[in-house]
């Protein structure tokens, strides 16, 4: 029973029954008006204006005859009533001269039941004026040589019906124009296009793409085109040009549409025809400052009148490699493709569905990278797209986070020369490429990032530009001047430690060719690296690079940045941490070292299952003990190419994951108790370069270790082993 009165119920039904109520309330008024009740009031009170006045004028004939008869006006005038059958009227007389008419109140006279008229009989004539009386007598059913206050006379008006002839007409046109304005702004409200704009304007971003031609039209014909953007806070130019794409047909429409899509997100979008796709493929590459791991994906727009389940048979059936297929189809509530929006959320392949409201919402929604992201993350493994660059230096923007001071220390001044020294992993490469991106398009310098794989520095920069191999120095230099007049040059170096090792062999020949290109202000260099750097810029007094440019050193990355760092690349993907706690826990056992925080995040990713969107602490956990963060720690044993400095790094990293810290002392008194005679110097230089590496770090007199994680990875009696292993191979190398 209730499903049955719910389906009378439904919009349709409603909608039709007020269109019903609507036309016979109009043909009523037109045809029946005395059954509207619109116009039944005033339809009476015109047919019965003139009995009720024709009635009057007898009493006052009546009154006439027995003032002639008496000489003067009776006191009593009901004696010289006039037989009327079926009185509408109550005459009496307040006053002599005057008669009083009170209209029955009878429903059949319309407008006049209730109302009062009077008239008055001027002394020592025959001319009456009227008046309203209380309730006052219709004014539009007065005669019209009848007015308050005035004296007229009524015989002229005496059998001609009284009442405005048009009145019923303009009553319902009157009420027609109400009905018609009301209707208007229901079909406004109600209409299924342009209501929900009208509305609630941010809805309009979400409406299905083929429909914002006809949604166009409708709004431009109703002059609410421009309030309606501007409420819902969409720019012209994105309204139109969303609504040529959806007007394209064909090959041109598919065309349109990918390359508006693909510059909403600042991406090159090109055809490509080597798949067997039904419909047209595209290749996208994305700028290099996308907060994901994504370079590029190919675009795959169906052919018009495809069905479903082909579409779907031959996606599956496609190769497309490592790459993400995202899907530009009309799937919406007009259109649904069900099967395909299933096929879609199966994270197992790569292919992202962008339905029709989606599309609008890139084109118009302002938004566009934002939902991008959404879709990846929503339709992909997040470890595919993972936002944490956990290798190499950072390359795009949107993964660069901290080392402001250091930025604004190379970037704001004059070109200087620069020592970027730190371990490995701990951002070096990173700040030269930061360096890179922000000196890109500088009026007056000119910036080129080399990164060597060996020791020959020459060979390698005329490789890079254009040159002959065995080009020298102040060559490369004068090209690269020749090349850009007028510019200062900055060649950033990374990872010179090879370099400089053959250099210290050899002389310091080379380096001796960069001080000199620099004092002469033909080149600036800022040179990254670690030991053999260090050493040759800070312990060697002989080198060329003593004094030859500020040195920055590389640490553990500024607190906020690294909170900015597990955060914010996930919040671009709608993704987060339970509690700020622990997000501080993870920043705490990172030791605040970047490259840590961001394998760390990325282990969190790994441990979402399908379908987790926040990460907890059991994800942490699993995080913290996972193999790529023991990875990533190790590697502190090999620091230098000498092996006897290699041990005694050892020795010292043994000695604080067994007692806490170490100092000197502590360290010279551990070798003399195993009969070694350990060198000061020696023992400085391996603090030094496991403090460079960012293994210990310094407090007050004493060392510890830099990253907590590290400390976990020793275990007491696997560390005493350890240390005396180191201890007696020590002993004997000194014999």
């Amino acid at each position: 029973m209730l499903d049955r009165l719910s389906g009378w119920l439904s919009k349709p039904f409603l909608r039709g029954a007020v269109i019903a109520l609507l036309t016979l309330f109009v043909a009523s008024a037109l045809f029946t008006p005395q059954h509207n009740p619109a116009t039944r009031g005033r339809f009476l009170a015109a047919m019965n204006a003139g009995p009720v006045w024709g009635e009057l004028l007898q009493w006052r004939a009546a009154m006439v005859q027995a003032r002639n008869e008496q000489g003067r006006w009776p006191d009593d005038i009901q004696p010289y009533a006039p037989a009327i059958p079926n009185p509408q009227l109550r005459v009496t007389s307040p006053r002599p001269n005057v008669l009083q008419a009170d209209i029955a109140r009878n429903p059949e006279l319309g407008r006049l039941a209730g109302t009062q008229v009077l008239v008055e009989l001027q002394p020592g004539g025959h001319e009456w004026s009227c008046r309203p009386g209380h309730p006052p007598f219709p004014a539009g059913y007065l005669p019209l040589n009848c007015r308050q206050g005035a004296a007229h006379d009524l015989e002229s008006a005496a059998p001609v019906p009284v009442g405005d002839p048009f009145a019923g007409l303009r009553s319902v046109m009157l009420w027609c124009a109400i009905l018609f304005a009301a209707a208007a702004v229901l079909w406004v409200v109600r209409h299924p296009l342009i209501g929900a704009g009208q509305l609630r304007p941010a809805r309009l971003r979400r409406t299905p793409l083929a429909r914002l031609p006809r949604l166009d039209r409708l709004l431009r014909w109703l002059r609410r085109l421009e309030p309606t953007l501007l409420a819902a806070d969409v720019r012209m130019a994105d309204w139109r040009r969303a609504v040529l794409c959806a007007q394209a047909r064909g090959v041109d429409r598919a065309h349109a549409l990918a390359s508006a899509l693909a510059e909403r997100v600042s991406a090159r979008c090109k055809p490509n025809a080597d798949w067997t796709l039904p419909g047209a493929v595209f290749e996208w590459q994305f700028p290099a400052d996308l907060p994901v791991s994504l370079d590029r994906c190919l675009v795959f727009v169906p052919a018009p009148g495809m069905d479903e389940a082909t579409v779907l048979r031959q996606l599956r059936a496609v190769q497309t490699g490592s790459d993400v297929l995202l899907i530009l189809c009309e799937h919406s509530v007009d259109t649904p493709w069900p099967l395909l929006h299933a096929h879609a959320q199966d994270r197992a392949n790569l292919h992202v569905l962008v339905d029709s409201a989606q599309q609008t919402e890139w084109l118009i929604g302002g938004q566009a990278l934002q939902l991008l992201l959404r879709l990846l993350a929503e339709q992909l493994r997040i470890t595919r797209i993972s936002p944490y660059q956990t290798r190499g230096g950072v390359t795009r923007e949107g993964a660069f986070f901290g080392r402001a001071q250091l930025l604004a220390r190379v970037v704001s001044r004059e070109p200087a020369n620069y020592l970027v020294v730190g371990g490995r992993q701990l951002g070096k490469s990173s700040l030269l490429k930061a360096v890179q991106r922000r000196l890109q398009g500088h009026p007056q310098v000119v910036c080129h990032y080399v990164s060597l794989r060996d020791h020959r520095l020459a060979p390698r920069m005329a490789l890079q530009f254009g040159l002959p191999p065995d080009t020298p120095l102040e060559a490369i230099v004068s090209h690269l001047q020749s090349q850009f007049q007028g510019q200062r040059v900055v060649l950033l170096i990374d990872e010179a430690d090879l370099f400089f090792r053959d250099e210290s062999r050899s002389g310091y020949a080379q380096l001796s060719t960069l001080r000199a290109l620099s004092e002469e202000g033909r080149c600036w260099f800022m040179l990254a690296g670690f030991w053999d750097l260090y050493a040759a810029a800070v312990l060697d007094y002989q080198s060329p690079l003593r004094n030859f440019g500020e040195v920055l050193a590389i640490g553990g990355l500024e607190r906020a940045a690294c909170v900015e760092l597990a955060t914010e690349p996930l919040r671009r993907m709608r993704l987060g941490f339970d509690h700020p706690r622990l997000v501080e826990r993870l920043v705490d056992a990172s030791g605040q070292r970047a490259n840590l925080v961001a394998i760390l995040c990325q282990e969190c990713l790994e441990a979402l299952l399908p379908g987790e969107r926040v990460i907890e602490a059991r994800h942490l956990e699993q995080a913290l003990a996972s193999q790529p963060v023991q990875d990533a720690l190790a590697g502190w044993g090999r620091l230098s190419h000498d092996e006897e400095a290699c041990r005694l790094d050892r020795i010292v990293v043994y000695h604080t994951a067994l007692t806490g810290q170490t100092s000197l002392m502590a360290l010279t008194d551990l070798l003399r108790q195993h009969g070694i005679d350990g060198d000061a110097q020696a023992l400085r230089q391996s603090m030094a370069r496991l403090q460079l590496a960012y293994v210990l770090r310094k407090q007050d007199a004493d060392y510890r270790f830099a990253v907590p994680l590290l400390q976990a990875q020793f275990e007491s009696a696997e560390v005493t082993l350890l240390l005396q292993q180191e201890l007696r191979a020590l002993a004997r190398q000194a014999r």
